[in-house]
């Protein structure tokens, strides 16, 4: 009986080695097949993506072309804009300066007329002071004179 025990032990190994042996080759043959299936999926993905990027690259470059000339007119618009407004700067600055300068000349023109007329107003002035002290002075240094004269002081 123990020839058979072993033998009927060792055919339930070799079923349990055929039935183990069997199953990770079955899981192993399943793995490689998923893994050979998941890199054709990416490489398909890989040249579908190549192909999309080749399709839509000129698409980019245009997006990315009108954006840069979008730029470049808008910048070139604010310099047009800036040099407007530094010219419209510099005739406002022209024109202010010439009006300042004309105010200052009529000013300075005005107060020398003034200031002339202040004086021939001033020597009028005096000259009638001097006038009206001569014609004040002159009776009461000649009744002055006169009583002198008589008291023969």
């Amino acid at each position: 009986m123990s020839n058979q025990n072993n033998f009927e032990d060792s055919d339930k190994e070799k079923v349990d080695e055929n039935f183990f042996s069997k199953g990770w080759k079955n899981f192993i043959d399943g793995a490689k097949d998923g893994f050979n299936k998941f890199t054709a999926s990416l490489e398909n993905q890989a040249k579908k993506n190549e192909e999309f990027w080749e399709e839509n690259k000129e698409k980019v470059d245009g997006f990315f072309n009108k954006v840069k000339q979008d730029w470049d007119n808008k910048l070139k618009q604010w310099n047009a804009e800036m040099e407007q407004r530094n010219l419209e700067t510099k005739e406002q600055w022209e024109a202010r300066k010439s009006k300042i300068q004309n105010d200052i000349k009529t000013w300075q023109e005005r107060t020398q007329e003034k200031w002339e007329d202040g004086v021939k107003a001033v020597r009028k002035g005096f000259f009638r002071l001097y006038l009206w002290a001569l014609l004040l002075i002159i009776p009461v240094i000649v009744i002055v004179v006169i009583v002198i004269r008589v008291l023969g002081i």
